[in-house]
């Protein structure tokens, strides 16, 4: 049977290409990967569903785990971390309050003290804050591991994770600590992926500069890699 269907899972490094390029070369790995399988078995029934969202936590993701659970796919990939881990220099309820779309006056307000004054401080109301990130490490143990119990108990699927891409000099300048923080959070993915029997893709052999150079979301080649890594396990497990 060559139906190959994939649901992909975390928040804007699913999404984002950086630095942005037009159609048709925004390509994420989600796109690069679906391509790649079609070419592999020579077949249309390959469905890459990106189900991605900006600035989302593994709070969300067990929020959220009926919209993932119901595409009952034959492979999760796992994109969570970067927003959870790193630094922060205000509270999470604030941001949110900041970039909301709703047309309300607190939602105004907040966005301009945001854009106006904080960010213009933020390495210093991160320290201020005690390096905190916006997901505890317990909690994010708690979550990362309800979320490979609740998708392996609800559906066949088989699970591959990856690590939250280091932060380099650009992220650590405005976000200190958060170096730190990703490679503390990388172990417990790394942990909860291989405990729970799953598939983790260690990607820490990617440079920063070339393959994401923002500090957090691939560039074009930076997809590529991903989609190539992705589909090596893909096509080992579809072998067994």
């Amino acid at each position: 049977m060559n139906r190959i269907k994939c649901s992909v899972i975390g928040n804007s490094v699913a999404l984002r290409v950086r630095p942005p390029l037009q159609h048709p070369l925004n390509l994420n790995y989600s796109v690069i990967l679906e391509d790649m399988l079609k070419k592999e078995y020579k077949s249309d029934n390959v469905q890459i569903d990106n189900k991605g969202v900006g600035a989302f936590t593994i709070h969300n993701a067990i929020n959220n785990i009926d919209t993932y659970i119901q595409t009952f796919p034959d492979f999760f990939i796992i994109n969570f971390g970067v927003v959870d881990a790193s630094s922060r220099e205000i509270p999470l309820w604030f941001y949110r309050l900041a970039q909301s779309r709703r047309d309300r006056l607190v939602n105004k307000v907040s966005s301009a003290i945001y854009r106006n004054l904080l960010i213009k401080i933020r390495p210093t109301l991160v320290r201020l804050r005690g390096k905190r990130s916006w997901i505890s490490k317990k909690s994010f143990t708690k979550y990362y591991n309800e979320l490979f119990s609740q998708l392996l108990k609800e559906t066949n699927a088989r699970i591959i994770a990856f690590p939250i891409n280091l932060a380099n000099e650009r992220v650590e300048k405005e976000l200190p600590g958060s170096f730190k923080k990703h490679q503390e959070y990388n172990e417990i993915i790394k942990k909860t992926t291989l405990n729970h029997n799953q598939y983790f893709v260690d990607l820490s052999f990617l440079n920063s500069e070339k393959h994401y150079p923002d500090g957090v979301h691939f560039s074009t080649e930076g997809h590529k890699i991903v989609a190539v890594e992705i589909f090596k396990v893909i096509k080992k497990l579809r072998t067994v």
